[in-house]
């Protein structure tokens, strides 16, 4: 009787021990915020210099598809929980340069 009391705790552990690592595995990992903004920045960079090359033979539609981008970019911008005021402005900015 005492042999299958040790087993049912050695089962018991070992399951707990299974549930404890599922859970561990599961937790999400978040990135801190300053990487998420770069990494915003990064892809408004990389869509405005795509348009860029995309309209490059046609001034006039890239100047329109420009206006166009920066006014979603900075409504977004302002929007994001990321960016404040300044930093969006200093953002569109930089965009509106390329």
């Amino acid at each position: 009787m005492e042999e299958f009391s040790i087993l049912y705790i050695v089962i018991f552990l070992i399951l707990s021990a299974l549930a404890i690592l599922l859970f561990m595995r599961n937790t999400k990992r978040y990135k801190p915020s300053a990487i998420k903004k770069e990494e915003l920045i990064k892809k408004y960079e990389y869509e405005m210099l795509k348009l860029i090359s995309q309209y490059e033979k046609d001034k006039s539609l890239l100047q329109e598809k420009k206006i166009e981008f920066l006014k979603t970019a900075s409504f977004e911008l302002h929007n994001n929980i990321f960016f404040d005021e300044h930093e969006a402005k200093a953002i569109i900015q930089k965009l509106a340069s390329f």
